[in-house]
């Protein structure tokens, strides 16, 4: 028997990971004039007025940064390093003061600016996440099935579960800095103008142009944790899983740096909070006449270069070729780490599956146009089926008529190329561009992309469309890093419908094991109503499709009980084969009776018994002769 050597050496498989099978196309830059314009009024648009969807961002961002499976240090090490590849001034900023604050010496904080800072790590684990992080900084979609094997190397499935969500919810942050500049608060630009400039950091347009924009408020990392803390006081547990806690305006408006207005009141539901409602009695009007009209760029604002946005967005399946299957995924699952997985299905929920200014048409093929960007054939799928399922006229109840069918499936592969879509009207068209320009990293999003939706939407609409690629970004970096299996009946439609295209599922096909048998669509509603109301395992299975247990921590110590090996004391968790002995002092972590060392040689998973999960131990398929990390191979 051969066996596939995955993790012989750390440093050979690094090499391996980021040298990607396929050269991926370039993104052209914006144009030099485009990238100087000013942003004009962006504390107007600032999407802390979708009051629900930043309330999920920020209870995501506190609660995954906070002391847990990883430590809040290195959680912020990591940050910083994906931002700095990621472009994003403002996080890089953030990151670096919030590190300064822990204590860490500014020469260390340097360093991980190098481009090879990787390479200079004599720690494998920590090299192992920082090479997932360095995917995730540049382009999310190179992540593989090695860099699976590589974190299994050193980390069991709820650390990397942590790992990952970080990854994830750092996109989505990095992308909020790309869409809208935030304008840094006065305490970290002073800091990082000092210490930054040294390694080239640059205000850039995260330096305010107007006193509305420029934030006045202690540095944002401190308000996070603070955030921590009141989530945890006000986080309650019991047998069935979570229950959402809830925050004060006061706390929203100390994060941001702004004096919002209560703006959860929606007297006529229309999904317009009041104080932007000029109708706020009835329902199907909220515009003030004249509205659109006083939100146009300013007088001499040149128009959109649309020949200098006008390229090849979607170069066909992406992603690097896997020397391993990859290996029981399922239990990489985001539910595992619950508080931050509320707060970013809270986003999800209150962008991609509401209408309020915008139609379900109009969010999902935002959401489709940033994913052909992005590159994550998951999303592709969701995003394409989500266009036709929220197309029927009664949600979920019916099929959309044979004879509109040809006329849906052509607008939904015009988006490929929609430039040149006669489905496509002006407003939507600046929309997409938006939404494409966003889908990679870093990305080519400048003012001019605002200025061209201020000629088509009101303020209270440029919201909610800028919110759109950050929810997407978090979803794009997350399904992408755990190689989500998409559901059968997405896969199934798209490749009917867009498979003559060249659409193909790529790493999203599962083994049978793992298929997922529903859209999330069909089950979303149920599922934040499920969390709402603390029954979040049960929802979570049947999204899933995988069994999902529930989420009680005798010990408080961040680690759920069924994957704590010590689950009344909250100083130590890591017991894989649960023999009493932590896996730190364990020679054999877990229980397959072959040494850790000589796993590591074979290319075997020390954390797993099974480590192709199909049934057989490693010791047995040693025996019989057949690979123990394939399981395909019986």
């Amino acid at each position: 028997m051969k066996l596939k050597t995955l993790v012989a050496s750390t440093a050979a498989l690094i090499t391996t990971i980021l040298l990607p099978a396929q050269t991926l196309a370039e993104t052209p830059p914006a144009p030099a004039a485009d990238q100087e314009t000013p942003f004009y009024d962006r504390h107007k648009i600032d999407i802390s007025n979708l009051f629900d969807f930043y309330e999920g961002l920020l209870i995501s961002d506190a609660m995954i940064h906070a002391d847990a499976m990883f430590d809040a240090e290195t959680k912020w090490r990591l940050t910083l390093r994906q931002m700095v590849l990621a472009g994003s001034g403002h996080h890089t900023a953030r990151s670096a003061y919030q590190l300064s604050l822990m204590g860490v010496p500014l020469a260390e904080i340097h360093a991980i600016f190098a481009p090879d800072y990787v390479e200079t790590l004599e720690n494998p684990r920590l090299e192992a996440a920082f090479t997932y992080i360095d995917v995730m900084g540049s382009y999310p979609i190179t992540s593989s099935a090695d860099i699976h094997a590589l974190l299994r190397t050193h980390y069991p499935d709820r650390q990397i579960a942590e790992l990952m969500q970080l990854g994830a919810i750092n996109n989505a942050m990095a992308t909020h800095d790309a869409v809208l500049p935030i304008a840094t608060d006065q305490e970290t630009l002073d800091w990082a103008i000092e210490n930054l400039s040294a390694v080239g950091w640059e205000p850039g347009h995260n330096a305010a142009t107007s006193p509305e924009e420029q934030r006045t408020n202690p540095f944002v990392g401190n308000a996070l944790m603070q955030a921590v803390a009141e989530i945890d006081a006000a986080w309650v547990r019991d047998d069935l899983g979570a229950v959402d806690p809830v925050f004060e305006t006061d706390w929203v408006n100390y994060i941001t740096g702004y004096d919002i207005p209560i703006l959860t009141f929606d007297g006529d539901q229309d999904g317009i909070e009041e104080p932007f409602d000029a109708f706020p009695a009835t329902l199907l009007e909220w515009e003030a006449p004249g509205l659109r009209e006083a939100n146009l760029p300013a007088a001499g604002t040149p128009p959109f270069n649309v020949a200098a946005y006008d390229y090849d967005f979607y170069d066909g399946p992406q992603g690097t070729e896997a020397s391993v299957p990859y290996s029981d995924r399922s239990q990489f699952d985001t539910y595992w780490a619950r508080q931050a997985a509320f707060g970013t299905l809270t986003m999800d929920e209150y962008i991609l599956q509401t209408e309020r200014t915008m139609e379900f048409a109009e969010i999902w093929s935002m959401f489709f146009v940033y994913q052909l960007a992005s590159g994550c054939v998951h999303c592709q799928a969701h995003g394409a089926f989500g266009i036709y399922d929220y197309t029927e006229a009664d949600y979920f109840q019916s099929e959309i008529p044979p004879e509109d069918l040809p006329e849906l499936i052509a607008y939904i592969q015009s988006l490929m190329d929609f430039e040149r879509s006669e489905f496509v009207e002006p407003a939507q068209r600046a929309a997409l561009r938006l939404a494409r320009d966003a889908g990679r990293l870093p990305t080519r999003v400048t003012a001019a992309h605002i200025e061209e939706l201020r000629r088509h939407f009101t303020d209270r609409e440029i919201q909610e469309i800028l919110a759109i690629p950050v929810v997407t970004a978090w979803l794009s970096g997350s399904m992408q890093s755990m190689a989500v299996v998409t559901d059968q009946l997405s896969m199934s439609w798209m490749l009917r419908h867009l498979g003559p295209m060249g659409w193909t599922p790529g790493v999203h096909l599962g083994l049978p094991n793992e298929q997922r048998p529903h859209h999330m669509t069909q089950l979303f509603d149920l599922l934040v109503a499920d969390m709402n109301s603390g029954k979040v395992p049960d929802a979570a299975t049947e999204w899933t499709g995988l069994p999902v247990p529930l989420a009680v921590d005798a010990d408080g110590d961040g680690v759920e009980d069924a994957f704590d090996g010590f689950p009344n004391d909250p100083s130590r968790w890591a017991d894989t084969d649960r023999d009493g002995i932590e896996d730190s002092s364990d020679d054999d972590i877990d229980g397959d009776g072959i040494a850790n060392t000589e796993e590591v040689s074979l290319g075997i998973f020390p954390y797993k018994a099974d480590s192709d999960g199909d049934g057989i131990d490693d010791p047995t398929e040693l025996n019989a002769g057949t690979d123990p990390v394939d399981p395909r191979s019986l």
